[in-house]
């Protein structure tokens, strides 16, 4: 799914016929086990996200990577290269915030409104990440 223009989300690997057809030119893994395509032209990093029973641990290894994957991300949208983010199969709210990183960053929302944004893209079932969120958030508006 499209969230906005150049920027593709979806929840698995897709093949590369989806690949070719959205000219994707970089693919970010939110995974440690999700394999990398084989035998294509394509950027493609992982960042090794993973649920564990330790939310507090989790939330502050995903933020150490929200600065960097926006970044990113902003990179190839401003040079118009269509950027795939591909979640975790364990946990669909790392993907989330992820995009919520991405539109507090540089669309310049709040977390409400980023929410809600998201939300009217893709049905939010559960969230996991409020501390990484929160403190995202609060670092992005204290730089101002």
């Amino acid at each position: 799914m499209e969230i906005i223009p150049h920027f593709w989300v979806s929840d698995s690997i897709k093949k590369k016929e989806f690949l070719n057809s959205k000219k994707i030119k970089a693919i970010i893994i939110l995974s440690k086990h999700q394999s990398f395509y084989k035998h294509i032209d394509i950027e493609q990093i992982r960042i090794p996200c993973e649920l564990t029973n330790n939310n507090k641990n989790d939330n502050i290894v995903i933020y150490q990577h929200l600065y960097d994957v926006t970044q990113f991300i902003f990179e190839k949208i401003i040079n118009n290269k269509n950027v795939l983010l591909i979640g975790n199969e364990k946990d669909e709210s790392i993907l989330y915030i992820f995009i919520l990183a991405y539109y507090i960053r540089y669309g310049k929302l709040d977390i409400k409104n980023s929410l809600n944004f998201l939300d009217s893209k893709i049905k939010i079932n559960y969230f996991n990440y409020n501390d990484a969120l929160f403190k995202f958030y609060k670092d992005i508006n204290s730089n101002k």
